[in-house]
């Protein structure tokens, strides 16, 4: 159920390694100017009646303020619809083949009318539901996105998905409101396995209102603002910092015997970018979550204030627990994963960002 409003996480600003993780960009680039806190307005574990979540894969807020949840229930998976003022929750989208049932669901996005958007890879569809819960349409898609680790809908009804597509060298793709596909673009991961080109390729996308795009680069750190051309989109840099993230490569293959049967899986935990949003004043929050070690950084970046490489300024930056970010909010909270280190159980919860200027600048 949900809870009450939990201490505030401090901001931390330091110039060193974070311990067994990745290191903070201040001690690399410079002052900050800003300080940045990330605090739990509320949780939501579940209920008697739906029991606990299995693995949550996506987060989305209709404009009705209810919370919608893409659970992988054992064996399928499920659309929840939570609503945070009544706590009560009820499935949308429960598994089968008929209206608004679904097969794998994973990530969510919002339409321009309001509608709800859940990428469903198992039948390679997206599914669509109107803010009280009642299903809309069926999207087929003709290219099934794999590893899909960003969802947007552009203003004109577009939808885009990042991730890996069997025998296309992008990592970044569009298609029409009714389905069809549009173009790729995007650099896809560096590995020589192909599954382990799937799996790394890809990253966190946001559409903002005059219908560019962020996208924030799984791994290695790259954050971009793609504009819409005539021609296609026109990258703009953000931040670029390869060496801050390792990328995956072949690595995220894990291969062995077990009761002499060979078996082939993936690590899919290593640290990489998250979430990437547009806040208050055109600033740029980018997420990066390092699961293993249970922490996640918090990034702001200021695009207007240009560094000498025309990258943005790095502002504000900040080390919370893992938090897994799906999505910006109408009043700009962030909803988010937290899962119980011993179980690896999931929770949603709904995190408040606060930024202030330094008191030396």
């Amino acid at each position: 159920m949900g809870s009450a409003a939990r201490m505030p996480i401090l901001a931390l600003v330091v110039s060193a390694l974070v311990p067994g993780g990745i290191p903070f960009l201040a001690a690399q680039e410079h002052e900050l100017s800003h300080h940045l806190t990330v605090t739990e307005v509320w949780d939501y574990a579940g209920s008697s009646e739906l029991g606990e979540f299995s693995y949550i894969d996506g987060l989305g807020e209709a404009k009705n303020g209810t919370i919608w949840v893409s659970d992988a229930f054992p064996g399928w998976g499920r659309v929840v619809r939570y609503n945070p003022l009544t706590d009560e929750a009820t499935v949308v989208g429960a598994p089968g083949e008929g209206p608004g049932e679904v097969s794998s669901t994973t990530i969510i996005a919002i339409d321009p009318d309001g509608n709800v958007a859940v990428y469903d890879i198992g039948r390679s569809s997206i599914e669509l539901y109107s803010p009280t819960g009642a299903p809309v349409r069926r999207i087929r898609l003709p290219l099934r996105v794999t590893w899909v680790k960003g969802f947007a809908i552009l203003p004109s009804g577009d939808f885009v998905l990042s991730g890996g597509v069997v025998g296309v060298n992008s990592a970044i793709h569009q298609f029409s409101r009714e389905g069809r596909f549009l173009r790729s673009w995007g650099e896809s991961a560096q590995a020589d396995d192909w599954e382990a080109r799937m799996v790394g390729t890809g990253g966190a996308l946001h559409a903002l209102p005059d219908g560019s795009l962020l996208y924030s680069e799984g791994a290695p750190h790259r954050i971009s603002h793609y504009v819409p051309t005539n021609e296609g989109w026109s990258e703009r840099p953000i931040a670029a910092f390869p060496d801050l993230i390792d990328a995956p490569r072949d690595a995220v293959i894990v291969e062995g015997v077990e009761d002499g049967v060979p078996y082939r899986t993936f690590h899919v935990t290593y640290p990489q970018s998250r979430g990437v949003f547009q806040i208050g004043g055109g600033l740029v929050l980018n997420v990066v979550v390092a699961t293993d070690d249970g922490h996640s950084i918090w990034q702001l970046f200021d695009p207007a204030r240009a560094t000498v490489d025309g990258h943005g300024t790095l502002i504000a930056e900040t080390r919370t627990q893992a938090y897994e970010p799906w999505f910006k909010a109408h009043d700009g909270h962030i909803l988010a994963v937290r899962r119980n280190p011993e179980t690896d159980v999931p929770t949603v919860v709904r995190l408040l960002l606060g930024w202030t200027q330094s008191d030396s600048k």
